[in-house]
């Protein structure tokens, strides 16, 4: 489904523990964007909590390839990300301890 700037593509606001570790949102199409603004937040008792973006040619599986280009650029709240792939998703890995704040939006800019 082709999403217009603006639009609201995701979000996510339960504590991550560590026992879902890792956290991933649905595949998204990027058709109709091509830049995407993270927006996110996590506070951890005692633990870790690692973010990145997956992308894929088809929305059904992982290409390591089109995960790295995302991977040039630091994951930072708040900092739009150029679209890197047709498709995308959102991975948090809780390393360790249990996140005790997750919250995570994601909006499609232009």
């Amino acid at each position: 489904m082709a999403l217009f700037p603006g639009f609201h593509i995701w979000d996510y606001n339960p504590a991550v523990p560590l026992v879902i570790s890792a956290l991933n949102s649905p595949w998204f199409d990027t058709q109709g964007y091509t830049t995407l603004l993270p927006a996110f937040k996590f506070t951890n008792s005692t633990g870790t909590s690692v973010h990145s973006i997956i992308g894929s040619w088809d929305g059904i599986t992982a290409d390591t390839d089109l995960t790295a280009l995302w991977a040039l650029t630091s994951l930072t709240s708040g900092v739009a990300q150029v679209v890197c792939s047709p498709f995308f998703q959102w991975q948090t890995v809780q390393a360790t301890g249990n996140a005790t704040v997750s919250k995570v939006f994601l909006q499609a800019r232009m």
